[in-house]
Formats: structure tokens, sequence, C-alpha cells
């Protein structure tokens, strides 16, 4: 009697373990036919994919505490204001990596801006310096070839200085950025970079607008009072509004080359000749369409040895 009371609680305690917990998931059965893919295969594939021998990734490579410094000189083609700038990189030990900026020539405040690991500005600077900035900076987001070509985040032209009676009629812009050729140089690889950008924008004053100052064209003209008593003075001229607006075309092309090297993540050269012009307006100072200094300059970079003492010390954020 007893031996049988203890068999009947011990398959009792059996079939108790057996049953399956409340709450438990059961797995999802596969489809017929289905079969796991091999994790080592798809790792290499993988791999492959995010790496290709032919291409390279260009950044720069600062170390904390030890800044490189560029000098930027612009020859004008005609009697303009050449332009002279000192360009002073660092990486401090916390935060993005920043830019300052010292004008010689035409001579302004030092400037100061952040940029990313790819030379894109991230904040700070004026338009002029910030488009100069970018060309000298910026590279491209992903690895690159040779033959791929990348876009910049240049704004070169801006009409809005000329008011809200402007209409564009045609605007055309060029942004074009390539690896031309990716050479070996000891443990280092060359990449030559060639620049072709352009942007234009063209249009006219609506009917009746008044021109805004600087308008050089269209500008009324005073007439002399005539000479003698008793004569009439001529009559004023027509108004501006009266006068079929003259089209307005503003421009600005950049055509260069730089040899950046990849291991050492830096310009080893870059030139190029930065030219804007704007026809059919005389921009008063400080609103031209244009945003990178005005006429016709031959832009060359040299490295530094040290950086200029003005520019050691960076600005503490506002």
């Amino acid at each position: 009697m007893k031996r049988s009371l203890l068999c009947l609680l011990l398959l009792g305690a059996l079939a108790a373990c057996s049953e399956e917990p409340p709450g438990q998931l059961k797995p999802i059965p596969r489809p017929a036919g289905y079969q796991d893919p091999p994790k080592a295969e798809a790792s290499k594939a993988a791999s492959a994919s995010q790496k290709d021998p032919n291409k390279v990734v260009l950044r720069w490579k600062l170390a904390v505490g030890a800044p490189m410094a560029f000098r930027l000189e612009g020859s004008p083609d005609s009697a303009g204001t050449p332009l002279k700038a000192v360009y002073a990189l660092h990486r401090p030990e916390q935060g993005d990596s920043v830019v300052r900026i010292a004008r010689q020539s035409p001579k302004a405040p030092p400037e100061q801006a952040t940029f990313s690991e790819r030379g894109f500005i991230l904040d700070g600077l004026t338009e002029v310096d910030r488009n100069l900035a970018t060309l000298l900076l910026e590279l491209p987001k992903d690895p690159v070839g040779v033959g791929d070509s990348w876009e910049l985040g240049t704004d070169l032209v801006n009409m809005d200085p000329l008011g809200k009676g402007f209409t564009v009629k045609k605007s055309d812009r060029r942004d074009s950025v390539k690896l031309g050729s990716l050479t070996g140089e000891g443990d280092d690889q060359v990449a030559t970079i060639v620049y072709d950008i352009s942007e234009l924008v063209s249009g006219t004053f609506q009917s009746g607008t008044k021109l805004p100052h600087g308008h050089g064209e269209t500008a009324p003209i005073k007439v002399a009072a005539e000479k003698g008593k008793g004569k009439k003075q001529a009559p004023p001229p027509a108004e501006e509004k009266s006068k079929t607006p003259p089209e307005i075309v503003s421009e600005v092309t950049f055509k260069g080359t730089g040899q950046f090297l990849v291991k050492a993540g830096r310009w080893r050269s870059w030139q190029g000749t930065l030219s804007s012009r704007t026809q059919g307006y005389t921009p008063a100072p400080g609103k031209s369409p244009t945003q990178v200094p005005p006429g016709t300059l031959r832009l060359q970079l040299t490295a530094m040895d040290s950086v200029p003492a003005e520019l050691q010390q960076l600005e503490a954020k506002k």
C-alpha cells in the first residue's frame, strides 16, 4: 500500500515538471526549405562591401596640442585688392576641431569656427570667409576612388541683398569636385583633387520696384537748371519705374587643384583661380550678391612652420 502510494506521488511530480511554465513563448516554426545563412560568409561579404582597396577616406588628422597653419595668398589679375590670410587648425581635448582665421589683407579681426573631421564647417564665420574655408577644408563624406566626384557646401551667390522686388530668371550651378588621381609616395598616398565650380544667377527687378542703393546704371540723373531768368526749368526725368529694368547677372567660378596626403591628413599643395562678377548692378559696400572676395584672384596655399601667436589661443564659446 505504502509502496503504491509512493509510486503515485513520483509519477505526479514528473508530470508537473514536464509542463511548460506559464507565459513561456514558443518558437515560431520556420517555413519549409528554410536554411540559416552561413555566418562566416555573411561577415566576409559585409567587410568586403565596406572596404574597397581602390577607394580612400580623406580626413583631416590633427593631434591634440599640435595645431597646423597655412597661409592663403590671392594675387589679383587687375588693380584689385590682394588677399592674405592665415588659417590655424586646432584639435582641442574635447569637442570639434577649430579653425582660426586672421585676415591680413584686407585687414579684419580674427574669426573662429568649428569643423568636422572631413572639414565641413559646423558653425561660425561670415559668408565670404565661410565659402573660402569650405573651398580649403571640405573633403568628401564617403570613400572615393579615381574619377569619383562630390559637391561642396558652398553658397557662392545670394541675391537676397537686392530685395523682394528682384525676380530670378535663370539659376545655374555646377559643383564638381573629383578625385583626379591617387599615387603612392613613400608610406603615404597623394590624392589629387580637381575643382570645377561655378554658380550663376540672373534676373530683373519687377516693374515699379524702387531700386536699392548702389544701382549705378539706372539711378536717376539730376538735370541742372537752365541759365537765365524767366526760363522754365527742364522737367525732371521719368521715374525709375517707367524705365526698362536692366538684366542683372552675378557669377562666381573656381577652378583649381589640390594634393592631399591621405595618411598625414593635410594638404601638400593647393591652388586655383577664384573669379566673381556682377553686371547691371553696382552693389553698395557689404551688399554684393557674390559671397566671395571681388574680382579675380589667383589663390595659393602654403604650409607654415609655426602658428602665429595671435591664432594659438582659442576663443571661448559665446
